[in-house]
């Protein structure tokens, strides 16, 4: 494990109110993203658009033009069980 994961956690009121507002985006980010992505392949499944197990590609890209920032990330997402 890198230094950065075996870091103990910094409580929320030793944070700047940058690092808050980072993390409160980032987790706004993770969660609704999950949410949305685990709807979509649990319809396709549902539908017959996609096989449980199938895998599928998938892109994000953040972009922040007032910093002329862009970070882009890649994966691959496995269908899940027909419930």
């Amino acid at each position: 494990m890198s230094d950065q994961q075996n870091k103990p956690k910094t409580p929320m009121a030793d944070m700047s109110e940058s690092e808050i507002a980072m993390r409160k985006f980032l987790k706004a980010l993770g969660v609704t993203t999950h949410q949305k992505l685990e709807a979509a392949l649990a319809e396709a499944v549902a539908s017959g658009d996609m096989k449980s197990g199938d895998a599928l590609e998938i892109n994000a890209t953040i972009n922040i033009p007032a910093l002329d920032f862009s970070h882009d990330v890649s994966s691959t997402l496995i269908a899940p069980d027909q419930e």
